[in-house]
């Protein structure tokens, strides 16, 4: 490899953050508004071992700070044992770190190891946070997938900052799963996530499940 060029990559990474942090800041756009695809995708409410209930109702949107927002999807699902968890989906412009959104609220963060998911035709990872507050406490699974690809952090700031550019609206979806557990019950948590992927990504049509879990 190209020393010079490798030795300038990681200052490219930050001219382009930084352009788009400055883009974002003096150029304030409207409520963000992206393809309707998220209200068109078939998320089963139920599936062989897990009953669903919607809860967007519950989360306050309306306030102009969450006009990077688009829309959303918010349900609890509940298996025959009686173990929960929350599913997520967020379609945004831009999207705040699980890490710095709940070290905000007052929850001490531990990040783990990433998760690997196995569907029927192919294997993804996630990222995964322990979260404690008091006595709340909870395993936070996440993942981005912006037009089908899934994307790190640095990837997802620099498409956000190309589209912007050229005001071209994509698919972009913050994945996450929430589910109430204890530390010393994390790994059951973490089979508890995977038993969840695998059963509902059966039920959801091929041609859809891209947007969520990145296609192949």
């Amino acid at each position: 490899m190209n020393k010079t060029f490798s030795n300038k990559k990681p200052f490219t990474i930050v001219i382009i953050l930084i352009s788009t942090i400055a883009y974002c800041f003096f150029f304030p756009k409207p409520k963000y508004e992206s393809p309707d695809i998220l209200s068109t995708l078939e998320i089963p409410y139920r599936t062989r071992n897990w009953r669903g209930k919607d809860v967007v109702e519950e989360l306050n949107f309306q306030d102009e700070k969450y006009n990077f927002i688009s829309d959303v999807f918010a349900r609890g699902y509940v298996n025959k044992y009686g173990e929960s968890l929350l599913f997520f989906i967020l379609d945004a412009g831009n999207f705040h770190h699980p890490k710095v959104c709940f070290g905000g609220s007052g929850f001490k963060i531990k990040e783990l190891n990433d998760i690997e998911f196995e569907l029927t035709n192919r294997k993804f990872k996630a990222h995964v946070l322990y979260a404690g507050k008091g006595r709340e406490s909870k395993l936070v699974i996440y993942w981005i997938c912006i037009n089908g690809e899934m994307v790190d952090w640095t990837e997802q700031k620099i498409k956000q900052f190309w589209f912007s550019l050229f005001n071209k609206q994509k698919s972009g979806f913050m994945v996450r799963i929430d589910i109430p557990t204890r530390e010393e019950n994390i790994e059951q948590s973490l089979k508890l996530a995977q038993e969840f992927i695998r059963d509902i990504s059966k039920k959801i049509p091929p041609e859809q499940s891209g947007y969520i879990f990145g296609k192949e």
